[in-house]
């Protein structure tokens, strides 16, 4: 059995930076992953549902990775990829030698350069290669620090930010899931509201913009959000305030989305 944790971004265990000023509604962190070619065991996490995309970049020839997921079993992973949207957790695995440069993008943000694509996003990865110049991923990988990595993508990213286009469905789709993050209020009819749509347009809105349903984005943010809280304070928080009706709620979603209880997680 593969055994994994999920890792906050304020944990210590993954190499994380994050945007500067000018990129803080494109990208929410870069990170990487760099597992020690001596290691007997490979590091495994785990990818909890969510609505980003992520670019990640191999920087060393020993570099493998491998996906579980609890209904398709084992998949290899490995290359330079482009990850999408997933609905359902899975578990990560870094084989020993591997050394990963990734950047999760914020919900949605790439839209308008994969509007075509989204559908085949979710639970999917894809060759980097399709969508961004062999060049340019040759460049990054010439870089010989985390920090000079990151320095070249945000140059990168500032100078082609028209590939980040907003429109009134990505606007709206954003709008909605800021007001939940900080509000903690799940509910359809209040955030479409707080938006200024109607259900069924907010719902389209969301499908063609990530893929997803806003019940489905909306269990997702949620979900990650008890979990921390589950880190920080046990069974004793009010998960009621979180949607739960309480924590029996809490155990039984963990158990529908990641397959394990919250202890395992």
């Amino acid at each position: 059995m593969v055994k994994g944790k999920v890792i906050f971004e304020d944990e210590e265990k993954i190499e994380i930076k994050y945007p500067c000023f000018e990129l803080k509604d494109i990208v929410e962190y870069y990170f990487e992953i760099k597992t020690p070619d001596n290691s007997i065991n490979p590091f495994s996490l785990i990818a909890l549902p969510n609505a980003n995309v992520i670019v990640s970049v191999y920087l060393s020839d020993k570099s493998q990775t491998f996906k579980v997921h609890r209904g398709q079993g084992m998949s290899d992973t490995s290359g330079d990829k482009i990850s999408g949207s997933l609905t359902d957790a899975i578990a990560v695995i870094h084989a020993p030698g591997t050394h990963e440069f990734s950047i999760k993008f914020k919900p949605g943000v790439l839209y308008s350069c994969l509007s075509e694509d989204i559908p085949t996003f979710i639970d999917n990865i894809l060759p980097l290669q399709k969508y961004l110049d062999q060049k340019i991923i040759d460049e990054l990988k010439l870089k010989t620090s985390f920090d000079e990595r990151v320095l070249f993508v945000e140059n990168w990213l500032l100078s082609n930010m028209k590939i980040f286009s907003s429109d009134f469905k990505l606007k709206a789709v954003t709008k909605a899931i800021y007001y939940i993050n900080n509000s903690h209020d799940y509910k359809l009819n209040v955030v479409s509201k707080e938006v200024g749509v109607s259900n069924p347009t907010l719902n389209r809105y969301f499908k063609e913009v990530l893929g997803v349903s806003p019940k489905q984005c909306f269990k997702a943010l949620r979900f990650k959000t008890a979990l921390k809280s589950y880190r920080a304070k046990g069974s004793y928080d009010l998960y009621d305030e979180l949607g739960y009706t309480d924590f029996s709620h809490f155990v039984k979603e963990a158990k529908n989305l990641a397959n394990k209880p919250p202890s395992e997680l």
